[in-house]
């Protein structure tokens, strides 16, 4: 009996000892996925090509995607638009082109069953390309990647939750294109009015601002940080949640993620070191007081970390999360801006 005691002490122990050892070596442990998201991050502002970089980052969610068919079906797009564009440099003629080939000749349209955009094929490029069907998030991303390829001057601009684009050029007052609405111009009050963007947030450049490819580059990352996050692989998540805002400093929606998944690890190291109970034995609970230590430490360094990327997003001026129903009042803040 006492031989059984003392094997299943040391047992204990050993686990104890070996649970804390894996939780202090987690961020150490080799990351095979990490390297190709980094090699991504390094890319210049002229080697980005938002079409590939948001397959390949697409694949990870769906780890079958033809990375070079879907490739293949954005350049048949541009080759399309070109026919119907005549070579004209007319900014206006040139948006308008794209507009008659996207939602009239292949009827790309807003997916009013998913308003949130929360099923994967509303959050990856290659889920619009299979269903001509997106949200707010991936009608931009495909127009933005045809736009490119065309050479077009058309880069990404953030609204609270939303995304619309603009065509860089002193000769057009209206240079705002909002994808969802069938590519039709808007104005910077109208999105101000519409979805009350925060004054700080556009002092600060979080909204309304012109973004590089870079920057873009970064959001797509951060959207594979959102996946990992859903998927429960904190860990994961965060990696690609820091390597994107450092790509895009003034994104303030993904410091406000980035700081809750930091408050949720902490969160649990919190909850797994209630659970180490001294046991009576004086050389299990040593060990034990060791791993209730070292879980406390965790869990204020995460806690740490989740303060400072929340305190980036408030300096940032982060917009409300998107009510329910939000939709609902947007469209009559869109009723009274025509009334004023």
């Amino acid at each position: 009996m006492l031989k059984s005691i003392i094997v299943t002490t040391t047992i204990l122990s050993a686990l104890i000892i070996i649970t804390s050892q894996d939780a202090l070596h987690a961020e150490e442990s080799p990351k095979p996925w990490l390297a190709p998201i980094e090699d991504l991050a390094k890319l210049p502002e002229e080697e980005i090509d938002i079409g590939n970089v948001a397959l390949l980052l697409a694949k990870e969610a769906f780890p079958d995607l033809d990375v070079k068919k879907y490739s293949d079906q954005i350049d048949q797009m541009v080759k399309d638009i070109r026919k119907l564009n005549s070579g004209s440099t007319d900014p206006d003629f040139r948006i308008r082109s794209i507009n008659t080939y996207f939602y009239l000749d292949k009827g790309i349209h807003y997916d009013k069953d998913d308003q949130y955009g929360r099923e994967l094929k509303n959050r990856f490029l290659n889920g619009i390309l299979d269903t001509k069907s997106g949200s707010c998030a991936t009608m931009p991303l495909l127009y933005l990647a045809v736009a490119q390829r065309l050479g077009y001057p058309i880069y990404p601009v953030a609204a609270p939750q939303h995304l619309f684009l603009r065509y860089v050029t002193p000769k057009m007052e209206m240079p705002n294109i909002e994808a969802v609405g069938g590519g039709g111009y808007s104005s910077d009050e109208h999105y101000i009015h519409v979805m009350e963007i925060p004054e700080k947030g556009i002092q600060h450049g979080a909204y309304l601002e012109t973004m590089t490819y870079k920057q873009m580059l970064g959001d797509l990352i951060t959207e594979n940080g959102f996946y990992w996050a859903h998927q429960d692989d904190y860990m994961r998540a965060i990696k690609y949640l820091e390597i994107g805002t450092k790509l895009n400093t003034k994104a303030a929606e993904a410091y406000r993620f980035l700081g809750n998944v930091y408050y949720n690890i902490a969160a649990d190291y919190r909850t797994q070191s209630t659970y180490l109970y001294d046991t009576g034995d004086p050389h299990v609970d040593k060990t034990l007081k060791i791993t209730r230590n070292l879980y406390e430490q965790y869990c204020r360094n995460f806690m740490n970390k989740g303060d400072i990327a929340i305190s980036r997003a408030h300096y940032l001026g982060v917009a409300p999360p998107l009510k329910q129903n939000y939709w609902i009042r947007q469209e009559k803040r869109a009723l009274e801006l025509k009334k004023l």
